[in-house]
């Protein structure tokens, strides 16, 4: 019963999130306008890209030794440690890619913001998975609401006072991930003390390494659709992409990550195969029930409400913005699907479904993007994720003995009693 109230949370926290991004996001947009915001996709989009590859899985390492009770008094320290370190050769690596793939009047720029993001956000999400690990989601999820929040507020006061330009607003994005990085270490500084110890920064390091076998596949994966409209499509088409995935993201954002913040670390835990089946079973049915209806109105509700909200000049988004929403149910079984082969020490499941999707994106943008412009790009997203989602529905049944309709649809005994839950919850 304890993780209802535990992946509740976490749903309202990225239902809250989902707010406050949908909110400056249309502020944003509004007050940019296509160019501009397209200009702003690309300079989070390379920082973003730099860090998600250079962390090295470190947060997932971190969660999985601390939920296993693996782990010392010196294991937060030798974490923080080996974040440095990472953040350090991201950085010079970064610097060198963005010199050679970003536009002279947006380098300077990308490069100012990368030497200040990636610190923060490695000692950040390293700091923050020791909550994860030790199921401490009231924490856990109170710090992942402050970069929205942050960014929120900062967004209005810049627009209350005419303020707002592309500096001002990577500088708002960056005051969240810095509150979180100091304010995490504010609370982890009472127990830190002990000097790192090379033995366990070596085991995260290697564990880490193992896990972003996966990651590295999922990123690539994930970002493919991005890298193609940064490197062949204008600023204003970035834009319109930007504001399409914002409103279509919704689904995925609320539903899967909540789902496997908190799946991962009760799976770690987990040591009956009937306890880890049951657990799959209902984790997988619930979020794509959830994932299907979220995904279905939200495809219903864009074509009045994205120009309503962000405005006419992203009407034409409205086409990217539906497929994209279709996009992001066999999404969120790829990665509530991937987290939880991950955390059966099955890693190389990830790292196959997505290699799969890229497999299948590639030949289709080839064919799609040259006619369909944006529209192409959205249909190989969505052709590459049922792809991936195939192999590790396939995958989950070899490994637990689950069959299909199991992974989609979750037990009612389950369903029933969390109504029961909720119902003696509200009385």
């Amino acid at each position: 019963m304890k993780s209802l109230p535990a992946w509740s949370w976490s749903i309202a926290t990225n239902a809250t999130n989902l707010g406050f991004g949908v909110g400056s996001g249309v502020l944003v947009a509004r007050l940019l306008g296509p160019g501009p915001r397209g200009e702003l996709a690309e300079v989070q989009f390379w920082a973003g890209a730099v860090a998600a590859l250079g962390i090295c899985s470190l947060p997932s390492a971190l969660s999985f030794f601390i939920a296993r009770k693996e782990h010392q008094s010196s294991l937060a320290e030798s974490a923080i440690a080996l974040a440095i370190a990472l953040s350090s050769v991201s950085l010079l690596a970064g610097l060198v890619l963005l010199n050679i793939v970003v536009a002279p009047d947006l380098r300077h720029l990308a490069m100012l913001y990368l030497v200040f993001f990636v610190p923060a956000n490695f000692v950040g999400l390293t700091l923050v998975a020791i909550d994860q690990g030790n199921q401490h989601f009231a924490r856990y999820n109170a710090f992942r609401l402050l970069p929205q929040t942050t960014y929120l507020i900062s967004v209005l006061l810049l627009s209350h006072f005419a303020v707002l330009s592309i500096p001002a607003l990577l500088a708002a994005s960056w005051l969240g991930t810095l509150l979180v990085c100091l304010g995490r270490w504010r609370l982890a500084r009472p127990n830190v003390g002990s000097p790192p110890n090379w033995s366990q920064i070596s085991k995260l390091f290697r564990t880490g390494l193992t896990y972003h076998t996966t990651a590295f596949a999922g990123i690539l994966f994930q970002n493919a659709d991005r890298l193609i409209c940064v490197t062949y499509f204008a600023h204003e088409d970035l834009g319109r992409y930007a504001v399409a995935v914002t409103i279509s993201g919704a689904g995925l954002g609320l539903v899967s990550s909540a789902t496997s913040i908190v799946l991962f670390p009760k799976l770690a835990a987990a040591h009956s195969t009937g306890t880890r089946r049951s657990i799959i079973r209902n984790a997988l049915g619930a979020s794509c029930v959830v994932a299907l209806m979220t995904n279905a109105v939200i495809a219903l509700l864009v074509p009045v409400a994205l120009p309503l909200l962000f405005g006419n000049a992203f009407a034409d988004a409205v086409p990217i913005a539906v497929l994209l929403c279709f996009a992001q149910i066999p999404a969120s079984f790829v990665q509530t699907a991937t987290v939880a082969l991950r955390a059966l020490d099955d890693w190389r499941a990830g790292p196959y479904a997505q290699i799969m999707g890229l497999f299948t994106f590639a030949p289709s943008a080839y064919l799609l993007v040259p006619r369909f412009g944006l529209d192409g790009i959205a249909i190989s997203l969505l052709l590459s994720q049922l792809a991936a989602a195939a192999l590790l529905l396939q995958r989950i049944q070899l490994r637990v003995g689950l069959k299909a309709i199991q992974c989609l649809i979750p037990e009612m005994s389950w369903v029933a009693s969390r109504l029961a839950w909720r119902s003696a919850q509200a009385s």
